[in-house]
């Protein structure tokens, strides 16, 4: 499990006041490419960096008062706007084992996965979390016209998890990458910056096999 302290990363900007940080993402290549939802981080890589791990071992006490951070710059490899996916690439070389690229294609209804990303990073706090849950349905989501899988995990996802890594304990491979609440489009309100149509147990996720594709 402690692989995934080296593999799983903040997405951030760099800002006057520090790094802002956006979002979760994660190594996918030994040459440095890196992972994340295009609504995380939008078009535009100016000032766009991921946050060095700041752990080595899972079960490490993470001290959330300690804010400092090794940020590395990143660029926009490749974007695919329909499906939600940008690849970053990263001045880094990565020279661990990462598990493969894998699909829902191969993970059972009810079967559960691990999730590792950052709740709530948006909101300062930095702290790599994981998670399990079950697979309650394996869909399909079209965007201008295009469908892609997507599966249905039974947690509810929070801010800053967008990007997050969905690995399945049986197979030992990605399986998709969390994207976010699995809602309705459009409507709903904010209340203390929380969507009530997002206070339920369903999260949707982009199958990996498509981040492989972009690769």
């Amino acid at each position: 499990m402690n692989i995934f302290t080296q593999l799983v990363l903040v997405v951030g900007k760099i800002t006057p006041q520090g790094v802002n940080m956006l979002g979760s993402g994660f190594i996918i290549s030994n040459s440095g490419l890196v992972v994340t939802p295009r609504h995380v981080i939008g078009d535009n890589d100016k000032d766009l960096v991921i946050l060095a791990p700041h752990i080595q071992n899972m079960n490490e006490y993470q001290d959330l008062s300690d804010t400092s951070c090794k940020p590395v710059r990143v660029n926009v490899q490749e974007i695919d706007p329909i499906k939600d996916i940008t690849i970053l690439k990263a001045d880094l070389t990565f020279s661990g084992t990462i598990p493969p690229l894998g699909s829902f294609d191969s993970t059972n209804i009810g079967e559960e996965v691990g999730i590792f990303g950052f709740p709530h990073c948006v909101e300062g706090r930095r702290c790599l979390t994981f998670q399990k849950a079950e697979v309650g349905a394996k869909v399909l989501l079209e965007s201008t016209g295009i469908k892609s899988k997507h599966a249905v995990i039974n947690i509810q996802s929070r801010p800053g998890q967008s990007g997050s890594l969905i690995f399945s304990l049986r197979n030992q491979h990605i399986s998709g990458m969390l994207m976010g609440a699995w809602i309705p489009q459009g409507g709903g309100i904010s209340l203390g910056g929380i969507n009530p149509r997002e206070l339920h147990q369903t999260t949707h996720c982009i199958s990996a096999e498509y981040i492989k594709e972009m690769m």
